[in-house]
């Protein structure tokens, strides 16, 4: 299989644009575990730069186990998480995030245990999180693009997110996020979006104290109004 990659776009810093550019081909699936890339003189034609910020891309891409260079053969995406020398978590959950059934699962888990978190804090501020949730009632219209749904769906979960102020779950919450945002499909019926709000409140809810959840009950709900919105 032929591999090629669009141009760096202008405004990002060259070396870590392509960093970029690896990661998200990754995160979209162009990329699998095992795939030969395109050479160094491709990679310079194709996106557009210079030989150095190449270079100094794989070494980075290298260090940190995305990618590994055979002798003679080429550089190739690694097939063996076991080998990622730095981020290994990041990176494991980038390449098995082919299996989105288990990707919305474990979202779903991970989303129940982010609003238990809040739940418990002696000093939460939900203010920020139900600003965003009346912001969506007012901006989510079939007009938008499947792109600016998606994007405002998100912001209420990043706003969960943010609220635990605790380092790991912030980390491995906006990978999540960035691994299932490629795989949400757009809400352009009336009926998707009224889903998308009607969650999101059963979410404020929860968090205010003022619905109790049962957890199986929840995060089956959960599952099954994102199956409805996650295609492969």
């Amino acid at each position: 299989m032929n591999i090629s990659f669009d141009r760096i776009h202008p405004n990002q810093t060259k070396t870590m644009g392509i960093v970029s550019v690896i990661k998200d081909s990754l995160i979209e699936g162009k990329l699998k575990p095992g795939d030969k890339l395109p050479t160094e003189m491709e990679l310079i034609d194709q996106l557009g730069v210079s030989r150095t910020p190449v270079r100094e891309a794989i070494k980075i891409l290298e260090s940190i186990g995305v990618i590994q260079i055979k002798r003679g053969e080429g550089m190739f995406i690694t097939d063996s998480s076991s080998k990622l020398t730095m981020n290994p978590l990041i990176f494991s959950l980038i390449m098995h995030s082919h299996n989105v059934e288990q990707l919305i699962e474990f979202r779903q888990h991970f989303e129940l245990l982010l609003m238990n978190m809040i739940i418990t804090k002696k000093d939460k501020n939900l203010n920020k999180i139900e600003a965003v949730y009346d912001s969506q009632v007012e901006r989510m219209s079939q007009d938008l693009t499947a792109e600016e749904l998606v994007d405002i769906d998100l912001e209420f979960h990043y706003a969960i997110l943010e609220e635990t102020e605790n380092p790991f779950t912030m980390e491995i919450g906006r990978t999540i996020y960035e691994l299932i945002r490629p795989k949400m499909i757009h809400f352009k019926d009336p009926e998707g979006i009224d889903r998308t709000l009607a969650t999101h409140k059963e979410h404020l809810e929860f968090m205010k104290g003022e619905k109790v959840f049962d957890p199986k009950e929840a995060v089956t709900q959960m599952i099954k109004n994102n199956e409805d919105m996650i295609k492969e």
